[in-house]
């Protein structure tokens, strides 16, 4: 008997080992993806607990550009609803074909799954650039994966706020994407459907124009952009009474956006302007100059990266897209707490090919942080708020100005780097032209002599027929 439960104690001994064994093994080859379903179930976890948050753009607007869809049908389309473009309210008009109430906590839901898809959808392109940048570095690539799923903002985007921003940061990504694999025209497509959705598309463009201007990218393909854009607008047209009126309003909707809806210098973003005043309002008269003055600080940098000597490679490319994604909200008004997603997703991802400079992702994503703090929660970054939940402009300004100087140094850190690279590729273009200019020289030393030689050969022959004579 005792024999017999040696055996045993034995025999489970042996499996044990063989079943650890095998774990580890299991573990060993399929690390990466067991690591991508663990991020993946906990990034839905993390956005399934705030599900329930109600935000006021969605209480005060989407819940009622919904309501008129509901009510109204198809015919809802044909007229401006809320300021956004018709693409999302195609979305939501979907819904209303399924008589979901109104203003219910299935709607809510419904919203967010929207935009929480897109999220998934962000990570997976955001990884698959990482993946074309570092040659196929898995360990990366899972890592950018978990970096933009797990990040505060995006979760806090799409799943507390109930925003689309992810809609239109995935078809920009999807651009981005293609333009690293050279592939002109889809990247320009998704440009446009990028463009359907939010006017924050201009944030990448100018890596776009740099490669237009250096001739590497078709001028042509920015056709594709109003072309995407009109057929989206198609089907809102045939649902008014007038398809051109409705037309021309669409193609309105950024003009009155950005000179009739939002006039302040900024709005809850920590920007240039929030580091200079304390008073972001109209009155100060200042938005209307601020534009030009953007415009000629952002064309600055593309003719300084654009007449660089050195090759752009995919690398520096894509450090350019993220310079740009905080370059441009940062010196335009008019700025949203919200308008630094794009650069939320791509300044992590910099900072994985370029992890010495980890840095530069806590700043750029804490001043974004910053406006989400304000508008979800009224908490400021500096101040005690009082009792009765307000808080003042002028903490507000405090918390914003912050942030911007934030932003600013996370700028300043990402332009030096550029500058670091493609000096090194004016001073090898400088060689390269001083080389050439030299053998230029050197030919014609060579040249010179060669004639000379002819001339000493023909003066001796010359001699030598007059002595015959």
């Amino acid at each position: 008997m005792k024999e017999k439960l040696l055996n045993f104690k034995e025999m489970i001994k042996k499996y044990n080992n063989i079943l650890v064994n095998n774990i580890y093994k299991f573990i060993n080859k399929y690390n990466i993806w067991i690591y991508f379903i663990i991020i993946t179930i906990l990034a839905v976890v993390a956005r399934i607990v705030v599900f329930n948050k109600i935000s006021g753009d969605v209480n005060g607007f989407i819940f009622n550009w919904y309501e008129n869809l509901y009510n109204e049908g198809f015919s809802a389309l044909g007229k401006q609803n809320g300021d956004y473009t018709p693409a999302y309210n195609y979305y939501l008009f979907s819904l209303s074909l399924f008589r979901i109430e109104p203003k219910s906590n299935t709607l809510l839901y419904f919203i967010k799954i929207y935009s929480v898809l897109f999220d998934f959808g962000v990570a997976i392109i955001a990884s698959l650039i990482i993946y074309k940048l570092t040659d196929g570095n898995k360990i990366k690539t899972v890592l950018a994966y978990a970096l933009t799923i797990m990040g505060l903002t995006v979760i806090l985007n799409s799943a507390w706020w109930g925003q689309c921003d992810s809609i239109y940061a995935f078809f920009s990504l999807c651009a981005i994407y293609f333009f690293l694999m050279k592939k002109q025209r889809t990247a320009m497509i998704f440009i446009g459907l990028s463009f359907c959705f939010k006017l924050q598309t201009i944030f990448i463009l100018p890596v776009f124009i740099i490669a237009m201007l250096r001739k590497e990218y078709k001028f042509r393909y920015l056709i594709w952009i109003p072309i995407i854009y009109i057929i989206m607008c198609i089907p809102a047209c045939f649902a008014a009474n007038s398809f051109f009126d409705r037309l021309k309003e669409c193609l309105l909707v950024y003009v009155n956006q950005t000179g009739n809806s939002y006039k302040q210098l900024s709005l809850n973003a920590g920007t240039l302007y929030t580091i200079i005043f304390t008073n972001f309002k109209e009155e100060l008269g200042l938005s209307s100059m601020a534009i030009p003055f953007a415009v000629a600080v952002i064309g600055t940098f593309i003719f300084i990266h654009f007449r660089t000597k050195k090759e752009l490679n995919n690398l520096l490319y894509f450090k350019l897209f993220a310079l740009y994604s905080l370059l441009v909200p940062f010196m335009l008004p008019h700025m949203h707490d919200r308008y630094y997603y794009i650069s939320d997703v791509l300044i992590p991802l910099y900072a994985l090919i370029n992890v010495k400079k980890f840095y530069v992702a806590i700043l750029s994503v804490t001043n974004s942080l910053i406006g989400y703090m304000v508008f979800l929660w009224n908490i400021p970054f500096f101040g005690v708020v009082p009792q009765d939940g307000s808080i003042t402009d002028g903490t507000k300004a405090m918390s914003f100005r912050f942030g911007g100087i934030l932003c600013l140094i996370a700028i300043i850190i990402i332009t030096i780097d550029l500058y670091k690279e493609l000096k090194d590729g004016n001073d090898e273009g400088k060689e390269i032209e001083n080389e050439i200019k030299k053998e230029e020289i050197e030919d014609k030393d060579n040249v010179e002599v060669i004639i000379d030689e002819k001339v000493e050969d023909n003066v001796i022959t010359e001699n030598i027929m007059n002595s015959n004579i």
